[in-house]
């Protein structure tokens, strides 16, 4: 009687319920009554780092509950006057920090916010940007640019979409910087060793996918430039050592 057949996961966020519950080493057909809640709390804290609490129940005849209590996952982006503040990947600025504080955190680069207010959503300024495109056109003829307006906004939007992303995908914290300067080649740095080209906007939730997939298939010790644009080969990615 009072075996374990349910794990329940609440409150989390930035983990899905089944890596809570992979984390907490909680298996099926344990004894309800006497597994070790205290180790399997301490497991979680240990293996995902944006947990910050954890608490675990029981309800008879068979199911685990999980509570957990997550650090807001944050972002660290610039204000017009220099100043870096984090943000969460809604855009919502969580507080001010220095310089050597924002390197804890993935960076987003290429787009500022003007006047921050704590709590309350990042605004970027609404210049715009000119970027060209070359339209598919017949050999031979010639190849006018079309002029494609960007506002910032629509910048840190993009910016905002990928770090939910990575979120989804569950690999926070392993970029160190979003780079959505020019939204037909967004760059991503993983880590130091990896630098990747997202090309556009599109199919973000798929391309940060096919990222996590690559980096897991590659050794520890590699390093180069992954293209992840789908422009050069449609779904393939590509990889390219760094010399």
């Amino acid at each position: 009687f009072f075996k374990v057949d349910r794990v329940v996961v609440y409150g989390n966020k930035a983990y899905s319920a089944w890596a809570i519950q992979e984390a907490s080493g909680i298996e099926g057909g344990e004894n309800l009554l006497s597994f070790g809640r205290t180790r399997a709390c301490g497991k979680i804290i240990t293996a995902l780092p944006y947990v910050k609490n954890v608490r675990i129940g029981i309800n008879l005849p068979d199911t685990v509950n999980i509570y957990i209590e997550e650090f807001d996952v944050s972002y660290a982006v610039e204000s017009d006057d220099g100043i870096w503040w984090l943000m969460n990947s809604e855009g919502k600025v969580m507080e001010q920090t220095d310089t050597a504080g924002a390197t804890n955190y993935t960076k987003v680069l290429g787009v500022k916010i003007v006047t921050p207010e704590l709590h309350k959503q990042a605004v970027a300024f609404q210049d715009m940007i000119t970027q060209e495109t070359q339209p598919d056109q017949p050999t031979g003829e010639t190849q006018v640019p079309t002029p494609v307006i960007i506002t910032e906004q629509q910048k840190l939007a993009a910016a905002l979409t990928i770090l939910q992303a990575l979120e989804l995908n569950e690999i926070v914290g392993e970029a160190s910087s979003v780079d959505v300067s020019d939204l037909t080649r967004i760059e991503l740095w993983y880590g130091t060793q990896y630098q990747v080209n997202l090309g556009d906007t599109n199919n973000m939730d798929y391309k940060i996918a096919c990222l996590k997939y690559t980096v897991s298939s590659l050794a520890e010790y590699d390093s180069g430039e992954l293209d992840i644009s789908f422009t050069i080969w449609p779904d393939k990615v590509t990889y390219s050592p760094f010399k």
